[in-house]
């Protein structure tokens, strides 16, 4: 018997040593120097913005693997990777923080509603098809790596940075959620990143800023903040995304997550078994940057175990020559850097770039990218998500319903400005002065893109506390354009309705009026626990 294995062992060896030589992904690693695979771990950040010159020498002289779009108009953007691409040597991976889709990136493209409010919907089909779409958006706009979805289990109200970013409070939904929405991408042909593992939902602070903490121990971290992880690993996501995070239950010495062998490989590759790349978030936030010498962050954080150093901070030619230099000293084994690069040319071949250069076609990109279709599912998601949290006294449909009051003008709609004031709600207030009821739409109060001309003048505790005095003295029905965690803030009993809308966005000013004029019902459930209100909940 053994002689019969020796001898088939012996007739296959040619075979096996046929096809790993003529593998693409074998054959460019024999071509490569120290310097060539060091490069295809880094990915840097790219925008309108970013000085002439800079990438293509990133490209030349440290052959970077890959970019991060920031921000840039469409056909400025589409001709510039062109150029890039044709530079490089090994074709650039092109990817994007786009949680709610191509739109985060590229302003004048129609937003996909955030996580949260995805979480409102009553299944799961329409957050696939919502991956869908956005992984159509991103292959005609060249981008082939979304860091997203995030899935981190938002259970503390007074998280600084996620938010409407997590699909709710509940780490069943968050997986199931998650899970739909990365099976939708990757169907379609776009990477995902699950994001920030171990978990960035239950903090207070945010790790652009400095470095959180989650004090918690084993068991409750497996209950809720590896939960959702442990699910998409399971459902083959491809590429997980390793937050900045202190968690003294899985690394006692106070490293952050994603500088921590412990983290990285012990636990999320070995015990948890993911197989896939392992990203960072950006090497730049001050959760990491502040630990170290800057330059030294993307050497530890591959130590730790990642495959790709997203976005360090500068000076990145030096973050790139320290890697080299530990590969040559041997501080790094060529074994283990090997594992990465082969994962990242694999990634590349997969995706059809790895032999062959992309090409973003900017003749129609916009147009392509922004379909009538697109739009109108777009719309199709918000009206389906509304959230009914307190039923109006007034019919929304019928004789004697609410749009009648508005027409005859028993009622007053009330748009309140992004940028409130006293003196402003003051004269929202007087505008309704003698209608049976107020219609009022509460603006979102965390201003997009740190326009900082659009916050509001006031506390938001102060506008909650008016908000409230003013539905004592009249009937006033509150469509929240806002999360749910407004109903912390306001005196819930004191309004004649409320209905949750996530976000101040035209589609879901929108779904909102429709609702309130009976042309739709508010199908929509609460995705986190608010208000005294438990998470599933909705007034039907």
């Amino acid at each position: 018997m053994k002689r019969i294995i020796l001898f088939l062992l012996i007739c296959i060896m040619p075979t096996i040593s046929f096809a790993q030589k003529n593998d693409p992904v074998e054959r460019m690693m024999r071509k490569m120097s120290v310097r060539d695979k060091v490069g295809q771990l880094f990915i840097i950040n790219y925008g309108h913005y970013t000085p002439e010159g800079e990438i293509e020498q990133m490209i030349k002289k440290d052959r970077i693997g890959g970019l991060i779009i920031m921000e840039d108009e469409m056909v400025h953007y589409a001709n510039r990777m062109n150029a890039f691409q044709q530079q490089s040597r090994v074709p650039l991976v092109i990817s994007i923080d786009g949680e709610w889709g191509a739109s985060m990136r590229f302003d004048t493209l129609t937003q996909f509603p955030r996580n949260m409010q995805l979480g409102a919907l009553s299944n799961t089909d329409m957050v696939y098809k919502v991956g869908r779409a956005m992984a159509d958006q991103f292959r005609r706009v060249g981008v082939h790596i979304n860091y997203a979805p995030t899935i981190d289990v938002n259970n503390n109200p007074k998280n600084p940075v996620i938010g409407q970013r997590s699909f709710g409070d509940n780490p069943e939904k968050v997986a199931k959620y998650g899970a739909a929405l990365i099976r939708g991408m990757q169907d379609g042909g776009v990477w995902t990143s699950a994001k920030h593992f171990p978990g960035h939902g239950d903090t207070d602070v945010d790790s652009h800023k400095a470095l959180p903490t989650l004090p918690f121990d084993r068991a409750r971290l497996d209950a809720i903040e590896l939960y959702p992880f442990q699910e998409a690993i399971n459902q083959d996501v491809w590429m997980v995304m390793v937050g900045h995070l202190n968690v003294p239950a899985l690394d006692p010495t106070g490293m952050p997550s994603s500088l921590s062998y412990p983290i990285v490989t012990k636990l999320l590759k070995e015990e948890m078994g993911f197989k896939g790349i392992v990203v960072t978030d950006a090497l730049g936030m001050k959760g990491v940057s502040t630990y170290m010498p800057a330059e030294m962050v993307p050497l530890a954080s591959f130590k730790a175990g990642s495959d790709m150093l997203l976005m360090p901070a500068k000076d990145w030619h030096r973050s790139i020559r320290n890697v080299i230099k530990a590969v040559k000293s041997g501080e790094i084994s060529r074994e283990r850097l090997d594992e990465s690069v082969r994962k990242v040319l694999k990634m590349k071949q997969q995706l059809g770039i790895l032999e062959e250069k992309p090409f973003i076609d900017p003749k129609n990109i916009y147009e392509d990218t922004e379909t009538k279709e697109v739009v109108d599912f777009i719309q199709q998601v918000c009206d389906a998500s509304m959230t009914m949290v307190k039923r109006p006294s007034v019919a929304l449909k019928g004789e004697g319903s609410l749009a009648e009051l508005i027409k005859s003008g028993r009622a007053k709609e009330v748009v309140l400005d992004k940028r409130m004031s006293l003196a402003s709600l003051d004269g929202a207030k007087l505008s309704a002065e003698g209608a049976e009821y107020a219609v009022v739409y509460l603006p979102e109060l965390r201003a997009p893109k740190n326009d900082f001309n659009s916050y509001s003048n006031m506390k938001p505790e102060e506008i909650y506390g008016f908000l409230s005095e003013w539905a004592r003295q009249q009937k006033v029905i509150l469509a929240v354009m806002n999360n749910p965690y407004v109903l912390d803030q306001i005196d819930m009993k004191a309004f004649d309705g409320i209905v949750i809308g996530y976000s101040s966005v035209k589609q879901n000013m929108e779904a909102m009026r429709k609702v309130l004029s009976g042309q739709i019902e508010a199908e929509g459930v609460m995705p986190v626990s608010a208000g005294g209100l438990p998470n599933g909940f909705s007034a039907k």
